[in-house]
């Protein structure tokens, strides 16, 4: 496991804790066929909040958060995204020497668990009041089209940001089995990109239309993995 570094900040009524990964400096990719993939990305989460409160980059007070916020589409996302962050950014300190399948096998393996936690958590939303689905973060209104849009993309871009920081440094002899390592990650978050607009999009119509132009800078490496469903999906 890639060591990386965590500051905690503990403040009056121990609101919050922050861990920061450092962005992914430009590297040159060792395969022609990556030589024009964009590597880099910023991985941010801000977890550690009183009671199960979700948060998407600053603490939040919890005044006036409605009941049903804990169980919405975009506090699950949110905390899943601030769940994966800290594991993540253990691939943007990959080096060619320790980017092998026994090195990324556990982080692997931790990834995928959150990932299937969340898809079994989206999947559970169904049957509950649009509402309740619906809530924002906090759980004061009811997200947008725009506002879901974005919390789904940001978490497919922290994703793969971080699995192509590995593609960009591993060396070409097990770059097979690392690809097939990293692509059992890239189903799983094409399962849940899945599972959310099977829930959601029929109710908010233009959500795919939304998301997919964010998806700009990790196209490339949803190719690369050959991540069928995603590319199904956003019809690339």
């Amino acid at each position: 496991m890639f060591s990386f570094s965590t500051v905690t900040l503990f403040a009056t009524l121990a609101l919050s804790a922050v861990t920061s990964a450092l962005p992914l400096a430009s590297r040159d990719l060792p395969l022609p066929a990556l030589d024009s993939l964009p590597v880099g990305g910023v991985v941010t989460t801000v977890s550690g909040v009183t009671g199960d409160l979700p948060l998407v980059g600053s603490v939040l007070s919890g005044v006036g958060r409605r009941a049903d916020a804990s169980t919405s589409l975009a506090a699950i996302l949110t905390n899943a995204q601030s769940q994966l962050a800290p594991v993540l950014a253990e691939f943007h300190f990959a080096t060619k020497q320790n980017a092998t399948v026994d090195a990324l096998t556990a982080p692997v393996n931790e990834v995928k668990a959150i990932l299937t936690a969340t898809i079994a958590s989206v999947k559970n939303l169904a049957g509950l009041p649009v509402e309740t689905i619906l809530a924002d973060v906090d759980g004061v209104a009811t997200i947008t089209v725009d506002g879901l849009a974005t919390i789904v993309a940001d978490l497919l871009v922290v994703v793969f940001d971080a699995l192509g920081a590995v593609l960009a440094i591993v060396d070409s002899a097990v770059l097979p089995l690392v690809i097939t390592l990293l692509a059992s990650v890239g189903a799983l978050v094409g399962e849940l990109l899945a599972a959310v607009l099977a829930l959601v999009g029929s109710v908010l119509t233009g959500l795919l239309a939304a998301i997919v132009p964010l998806l700009s800078t990790i196209i490339p490496f949803v190719e690369y993995l050959n991540v069928a469903e995603i590319l199904s999906l956003i019809g690339a």
